[in-house]
């Protein structure tokens, strides 16, 4: 090995010390306590796992990020790059119903490869919490109360986008899934003009328009239900259009966004439509939280009820997790983490005498050097 090579660390890892990672550990300790306080348990997923368990799971856009390696027998192997995929075949390994409803919470590392000319690492912390076998509004309402806590905890200038895979399959049912991904993919991008010409030759032209003019929508509660109330041919045009099915998901992000006004929801909250979910197992209500001057999401999550069915249990699942070493910079207050300002230094040449002298002030709270 080279001498230049020593001096160096991979592209995309990660490392910090002194006051940046007491931070950071003061911080994840703070998220812990406060997922605890809810009811929320900790647990720890492997580094690495089965390729092959998880390769049906795992969209194609993502399956290049995925850092992977053979072990000594031959098998392919894949280090963790999504915390909620190995934390569901574990929970499928030792749930039981009688286990349910379970929560947990989780503080980690995952690996994922990023373009070379992307600014975040390869490298990322995680912490988040699942909810298992809590079905439906009661598992979604807590979620979400629970995630307008962290974000009053970190104290962060946030917007909290709010959407629905379910709406989104609900509208493009009669899509193949080629077709849906394609369209996913627009639909997260905005790219709606793309899309409209995209959807027109299996919608039609009207109904084309009408599909990226709903998944464009970005407002409030009353903003959408006032979309709901169109008329068209003596009817909602979104029922006539897409179906009861596709309007009750709709009412479902109004009832939703209601709740939360009442419960005293203090995020900075938007119902917006192109939020559809990226990964495969969503079911259900998705949400992203994006800080100002960020141009990615730092906390991300939704509904997968049929993520665990996969692994050997089916049961309900909710859940959200933050990209914390992302908003660690932007979270205000910060001294409340900072390492102690006063540091005393016992200066006595007799070691025991200093050290009992500490333990005396220790005993006390201070923060005592020899």
């Amino acid at each position: 090995m080279t001498e230049t090579n020593k001096m160096k660390i991979p592209q995309g890892s990660e490392s910090f010390f002194f006051e940046e990672a007491y931070i950071h550990r003061k911080l994840t300790e703070a998220i812990q306590n406060l997922f605890n306080s809810w009811g929320y348990l900790p647990v720890e997923t492997p580094v690495f796992d089965l390729f092959d368990v998880y390769r049906t799971l795992i969209p194609e856009s993502d399956a290049d990020k995925i850092y992977r390696l053979i072990d000594r027998e031959g098998d392919l192997l894949m280090l963790r790059s999504d915390i909620t995929l190995f934390l569901a075949r574990q929970m499928g390994l030792i749930l039981s119903d009688k286990d349910l409803p379970a929560r947990i919470c989780y503080s980690d590392s995952i690996l994922r490869h990023q373009n070379s000319d992307d600014i975040s690492h390869n490298e990322f912390f995680q912490s988040g919490i699942e909810l298992v076998g809590k079905a439906g509004f009661s598992g979604d309402m807590e979620v979400l109360l629970l995630l307008n806590k962290v974000i009053e905890l970190l104290d962060i200038k946030a917007e909290i986008h709010l959407g629905s895979h379910a709406l989104f399959n609900q509208v493009f049912r009669t899509f193949s899934e080629q077709q849906k991904a394609e369209i996913l993919r627009m639909t997260e991008l905005r790219e709606f003009r793309a899309l409209t010409e995209y959807c027109s030759s299996v919608s039609g032209a009207q109904k084309a328009e009408a599909e990226a003019e709903l998944f464009s929508f970005i407002g409030s509660a009353d903003e959408l239900e006032t979309l709901m109330n169109v008329k068209s041919d003596g009817r909602e045009k979104i029922t006539g259009l897409f179906g009861e099915d596709a309007a009750g998901e709709l009412k479902y992000l109004i009832k939703i966004a209601r709740n939360l006004e009442k419960a005293g929801f203090t995020g900075n909250f938007q119902i917006d439509l192109s939020e559809v979910g990226s990964q495969a197992y969503h079911t259900g209500i998705v949400f992203q939280v994006y800080m100002h001057g960020m141009d990615s999401a730092v906390i991300s999550g939704g509904r997968y009820d049929g993520l665990l069915s996969k692994f050997g249990i089916d049961a309900p699942s909710v859940g959200f997790s933050l990209l914390q070493r992302k908003i660690e910079p932007g979270i205000g207050s910060k001294e409340r983490f900072s390492k102690p300002a006063d540091v005393t230094e016992i200066n006595d040449k007799d070691i025991i005498n200093a050290f009992n002298k500490a333990e005396k002030l220790r005993n006390e709270g201070k923060t005592v050097t020899l």
